[in-house]
């Protein structure tokens, strides 16, 4: 059963109101894995939204990695990075995740999330402009309190799952007050699957600062007749736990028959 819900979805520091349901057909999914979170999904064409949790899809968490589509984003358009074939060779600092370990361009750090070489484009950036596209682009609160090339991860920076949707509507549908060249290029990067039913953009991320840690997948679907925007952010007990993320969403996106 499906009971209605109002939610506010905050745009760039307005509230907008939209229409929710908020549903408990997917609560099996959860329990069977044993995961606490929320799942928040998008129907573009028909303006719907669905989601498990509506107090927790307007909670605030830390991004981790899903920062690394407003870095990039930020970085292609102030020019400190060129395009997505920038090479950005390795420091030779050996770490414990193999595929850190090598040169990359900006689409293996994206894609490896590759967490050493966004710090030095976010130093590159600096605090003022950074701060200042933040505000422009209307990302979760904006804060970069805490150390720049740090603050995505354990900083002040907080978004919800519902202002994820927002921000990734908006870069969808080239909306962000950006030139369209940015971001065609980083929802390009943001390629995970594709087939001939559909294609996947999103980006995963792993927050550890703040206990119990979140493990977040983000993006939207792309089929030939629609599109559909997801975020999913969970409780994470251990680093073992993070295939859960995109294993739920994959899973409650076939329920709703969209995979």
């Amino acid at each position: 059963m499906r009971l209605l819900v109002i939610l506010g979805l905050l745009c760039a520091g307005q509230v907008n109101a939209m229409d929710w349901q908020e549903t408990r057909n997917w609560d099996a999914v959860f329990k069977q894995h044993q995961a606490k979170g929320v799942f928040v999904l998008w129907n573009e064409g028909r303006a719907e939204g669905l989601t498990n949790d509506s107090k927790r899809a307007n909670q605030g968490f830390i991004p981790a990695s899903t920062f690394k589509i407003p870095n990039s984003l930020i970085a292609l358009e102030l020019g400190v990075v060129k395009d997505e074939r920038q090479a950005f060779p390795w420091d030779k600092q050996v770490r414990d995740i193999a595929s850190w370990n090598r040169d990359q361009t900006l689409v293996s750090a994206m894609k490896y999330s590759v967490v050493p070489v966004y710090q030095q484009i976010a130093r590159d950036i600096g605090e003022p402009r950074m701060a200042s596209m933040l505000t422009s682009l209307g990302y979760g609160n904006a804060d970069i309190g805490g150390v720049l090339d740090r603050f995505w991860l354990d900083g002040e920076l907080r978004i919800s799952a519902l202002q994820q949707i927002d921000f990734l509507r908006r870069l969808y549908h080239n909306q962000l007050p950006l030139s369209e060249r940015s971001q065609r290029i980083v929802k390009q990067m943001m390629l995970t699957e594709a087939n001939a039913d559909y294609i996947i953009r999103a980006k995963t991320g792993y927050g550890v600062s703040l206990k119990p840690a979140v493990g977040w997948w983000v993006g939207w679907v792309e089929r030939d007749d629609n599109s559909y925007f997801f975020a999913i952010n969970i409780d994470m007990a251990s680093a073992e736990a993070l295939p859960l993320r995109q294993r739920i969403a994959k899973e409650i996106l076939a329920m709703e028959h969209i995979l």
